[in-house]
């Protein structure tokens, strides 16, 4: 034996270990609402029958013990006015300003001072709600503010959405009380809102009525200024003074005008006159008609005129005549052209002494024509300059009383406005829209009861006493730390390797589970035990590794079962396989087979015997080791190199190895083997083994020296809240009509004989 083992030792090669992975983040606590509430719809509607039974119980207890009446008082807020003229109110706005006005009405009317207020009315302190002993003391008087406070918590307010219209609502145990109490606190509440709008008004008009006083005092007194100014500035006739002056400035300016252009023109002449006085400048033509109309000079003219036609006569009649050659004038002719000669000048000399006359009378009388217009041109600026003062001192004074006059037209116009507007308050206080707050519906003695009514007492009892049953299941759902479903091994390292359910939720009703997959391959948990498998030889693949090591958190489990289907599985697909029973405190596999539990086995290998001489081939090719003899169970010796070198010779001589392991909770050797084997498994039992248990374990394994495969959890209930019902169904009617299942047993032996150059028919 021990040759054996040392000559397999020194030829098995080393298993890889495939890289961990990394450590998963711990999950939130898993729940699937739907299939809790499936899973229990029977207890649910149970509840909700018996709560409906309770609520009838109920409405029949509270209808003679405590009933409730309820009323409702309706007010509205009105439109304000923006004029008092104004045929319609300004809207109030949105729909949230709406709102907001609604809440504040509310709270107003609800606000302690008002409840006070309405509590000291007679009629509310005659209800029977009043009379009540939490509100009178020993000499049973009304406590206002105990009542104000039990209001406070009694009353409702609320908005009518898309209206103007608020609500106040309030319950009591008499019908009677409803409508007093409801009424007397709306009406106090309108009462006092129309009070302290009367007192805006009353304040708004004394303001403008003061006004308008003063106004009216400004009005007196500027008047009776501007009558003293008249009188003190002499302004009797102010528009007949005004176009007067205007008159006198015109003429007095058209007269100045005119004087200053006849003395520009006199003064010209004057200037000539001595020009022509001190023979800078001739005689002009009109200078000598002038002389020449004088008489003498007509005279004079007329004898020059006269001489001069008598010498031309005498001239033509005498001619010239010549003697001894010489010219002879005639003495006649002589004498008369000396008289035209002396006539002429004559002539002359009183054309000149006249043309001095003329120029000296002309140089007098331009100088007095100056003098005379400087005199009077003096007089008109004198007069223009006083009249130009009186003018000015008219106009200031004018302008000072249209200053006056427009002071008192502004002091009128501003009377006339307060006057307005005092008329429009008191307009808008006449109005109805001048109250912002208004009930439109009073509270009335209420014809029905609020409570208790039974279309409402059966269904809210019924929802009441189910929806506590069902946070019952959810609480105890969250705090069961117990692995119940799939789901709560997504948290764990590795995969979820499978899913076997309980034999009793398998549609083709198996006997036992210890050998299902060869007893009745058939059934819907043969067929999870070999997609099991499947999974299990796809993490095996990548490292050829044959010896798997399969152990649980705690006892009963079922790893035994496991390593007997599982090992069944892989002998019917060819392949050598081994199961060893390596619990060796509480061994399960030889009863699983049917066979002696103290037959030789692991622990009689470890004490020196020969694997090929104990182990008990199956048939099939699935061998079996068991725990040995009782006196041979000596479990401290799974961790020797004896161990190991039987788990070469396994190695050497099967394809597949099974070692059922004990619990790790009451057992270390199983943590221990898990560093010799190739590969571990961890077997979950549903609804036993806790979270942290199974996730504590799961982390040792995948630290351990084997290659960490996953998890399969044992007996879960698949088909409670129908899940899985259908697919185990059509499995399990599937496999029926499967001939696979049907053939003889030596068509299945040749099958699984062909299944190991290929894929076995069973796992197709």
């Amino acid at each position: 034996m021990s040759r054996a083992l040392s000559t397999s030792v020194s030829t098995s090669a080393p298993i890889s270990k495939p890289a961990a992975a990394a450590r998963p983040k711990p999950s939130v606590v898993s729940l699937d609402p739907i299939r809790l509430l499936r899973q229990h719809m029977l207890g649910i509607f149970s509840t909700l029958f018996l709560g409906a039974i309770l609520g009838v119980i109920l409405h029949f207890v509270f209808l003679y013990t405590y009933q409730v009446w309820s009323g409702t008082v309706y007010l509205e807020i009105r439109n304000q006015l923006e004029d008092a003229k104004a045929l319609n109110a300004k809207d109030l706005g949105t729909e949230e300003a709406v709102i907001r006005l609604a809440q504040t009405e509310v709270a107003r009317m609800m606000s302690r001072d008002n409840l006070k207020a309405a509590l000291e009315n007679s009629d509310l302190q005659k209800t029977e709600w009043s009379k009540s002993s939490a509100f009178r003391d020993d000499k049973n008087i009304f406590n206002i503010d105990e009542a104000a406070t039990e209001l406070e918590n009694d009353l409702r307010g609320a908005h009518k959405r898309g209206t103007q219209i608020f609500t106040l609502g309030w319950k009591t145990r008499v019908p009677e009380d409803v409508p007093v109490v409801l009424n007397a606190v709306a009406n106090t509440y309108v009462n006092k809102v129309r009070d302290t709008e009367d007192n805006r008004f009353a304040t708004i008009l004394r303001v403008y009525e003061a006004n308008q006083k003063k106004l009216d005092d400004q009005i007196i007194a500027k008047k009776q200024e501007i009558q003293k100014f008249v009188k003190e500035h002499n302004m009797t006739s102010l528009n007949e003074s005004s176009s007067e002056n205007s008159r006198a400035l015109e003429k007095l300016r058209e007269g100045i005008a005119l004087t200053t252009s006849d003395l520009s023109v006199a003064e010209s002449r004057q200037i000539q006159a001595e020009k022509k006085q001190q023979k800078e400048e001739g005689a002009s033509d009109e200078d000598l008609r002038e002389a020449d109309s004088d008489p003498v000079m007509q005279n004079l003219n007329r004898d020059y005129e006269d001489a001069t036609r008598r010498y031309a006569a005498a001239k033509d009649q005498y001619g010239n005549r010549e003697i001894d050659g010489k010219k002879v004038i005639h003495a006649e002719v002589l004498q008369l052209k000396a008289a035209q000669e002396s006539i002429q000048k004559q002539r002359d000399d009183t054309r000149e002494k006249v043309l001095k006359r003329n120029q000296l009378s002309d140089l007098r009388g331009a100088a007095n024509r100056v003098d005379s217009l400087n005199n009077l041109l003096k007089k008109q600026q004198t007069e223009f300059t006083r009249n130009s003062a009186l003018s000015e001192d008219f106009t200031m004074n004018m302008a000072e009383l249209g200053t006056l006059r427009e002071q008192l037209s502004q002091a009128e116009d501003q009377r006339k406005l307060v006057a307005q507007t005092i008329n429009d308050v008191n307009l808008a206080r006449l109005r109805d829209e001048s109250h912002r707050v208004e009930v439109v519906q009073k509270a009335m003695k209420p014809r029905e009861i609020t409570f208790p009514q039974l279309k409402f007492m059966v269904p809210g009892t019924a929802v009441l006493v189910c929806g506590i049953y069902i946070l019952i299941l959810f609480i105890r759902e969250i705090l069961d730390q117990r692995v119940k479903y799939p789901s709560d091994l997504l948290s764990l390292p590795g995969k979820i390797l499978g899913v076997i359910p309980d034999i009793m939720d398998d549609p083709t009703k198996p006997k036992r589970a210890e050998l299902i997959v060869l007893e009745s391959p058939q059934s819907m948990t043969a067929e999870n035990f070999r997609q099991t498998n499947a999974l299990i030889s796809k993490g095996l693949a990548p490292t050829n590794a044959k010896i798997i090591l399969v152990m649980s958190p705690m006892p009963d489990s079922g790893t035994t079962t496991m390593v007997l289907n599982l090992g069944a599985c892989d002998a019917s697909l060819g392949r050598r396989t081994l199961i060893v029973g390596a619990n060796l405190r509480r061994p399960g596999l030889a009863r699983g087979l049917g066979l002696d539990p103290t037959l030789p086995g692991l622990g009689d290998i470890l004490n020196g015997a020969n694997p090929a001489d104990i182990l008990i081939d199956q048939g099939n090719g699935l061998h079996f080791i068991g725990a040995g003899a009782p006196s041979n169970r000596t479990f401290q010796l799974l961790n020797t190199e004896k161990m190991d070198a039987f788990l070469d010779w396994c190695h050497q001589n099967y394809d597949r190895v099974y070692l059922d392991a004990p619990p790790s909770v009451v057992a270390g050797e199983g943590l221990a083997m898990a560093n010799k084997a190739d590969a571990s498994i961890m077997v979950v039992r549903a609804w036993q083994d806790q979270k942290g248990l199974v996730t504590k374990l799961a982390y040792q394994l995948m630290d351990s020296k084997s290659n960490f495969l996953g998890t399969i959890l044992n007996r879960p209930k698949n088909t409670a809240g129908g899940y899985f019902k259908k697919n185990a169904e059509a499995i399990a009617e599937y496999a029926t009509q499967t001939s696979a299942f049907q053939l003889p047993k030596s068509a299945v032996m040749k099958d699984q004989k062909l299944s190991t150059d290929g894929t076995s028919p069973s796992t197709t």
